[in-house]
């Protein structure tokens, strides 16, 4: 008798299971590009999400529903939790790569697949940041950046600047209150005056798409 209820309790649990798994779809990415290379997705916490001090999501195409995928721009969106809203995905972020000898770092958008390689995160001389590839940039410090420490009132939460090589100036967060707001770079302010310039990298994401009809547990 135990044994029989035991077998019933799995099997409520593997229905739940498929049920809330088949309940996670990417319509609106997979009517757009994304390539899969496989039918898993790889460990999430290789490409984290990149979120500003008011914990919204900075996001390039494909990295939330709020940007299309042939968008090159770079925005500040609701950050948004796999499998906590049934209108909105969650998806894997950036790849990121550093020169250990010159300190700077370059981030790929990982969802970014259909491009030709515009994925890179750069700033130019305009302030303008968006999604290119690097062989396109008048200088390889367009898609440079340097991790700086915030004041010590706020070091906490991870959160840090960052500089672009090639302009000198700070990743920003411009714009009002709307949910789509636009990241540029300006002159950094180093001493906390503008927290729009301070950013996190985030790792906690669960059930993220990392390609059309696949997510992660």
């Amino acid at each position: 008798m135990h044994r029989n209820c035991l077998l019933l309790c799995l099997l409520v649990l593997v229905v739940i299971h498929a049920c809330v798994v088949n309940s996670l779809k990417s319509d609106r990415l997979c009517s757009q590009c994304s390539k899969c290379e496989s039918s898993t997705c790889p460990a999430s916490e290789a490409y984290p999400h990149m979120t500003a001090y008011d914990d919204t999501l900075i996001a390039g195409a494909l990295q939330s529903d709020y940007v299309d995928s042939d968008d090159r721009g770079v925005y500040s969106v609701p950050d948004i939790k796999g499998g906590e809203s049934k209108k909105y995905n969650s998806y894997f972020g950036w790849r990121s790569t550093s020169g250990s000898a010159s300190g700077y770092h370059r981030f790929r958008n990982y969802m970014d697949r259909c491009s030709g390689g515009q994925s890179y995160l750069t700033a130019d001389k305009h302030g303008k940041v968006s999604l290119r590839s690097l062989s396109s940039l008048k200088s390889l410090g367009e898609a440079d950046w340097k991790s700086i420490n915030p004041p010590k009132e706020l070091n906490h939460r991870e959160f840090r600047f960052w500089v672009n090589r090639a302009t000198g100036k700070c990743l920003t967060v411009f714009g009002g209150k709307t949910k789509k707001r636009t990241v540029g770079v300006t002159k950094c302010r180093f001493d906390g005056s503008n927290p729009y310039q301070l950013f996190a990298f985030r790792f906690h994401y669960h059930k993220a798409f990392c390609c059309c009809g696949v997510h992660n547990e």
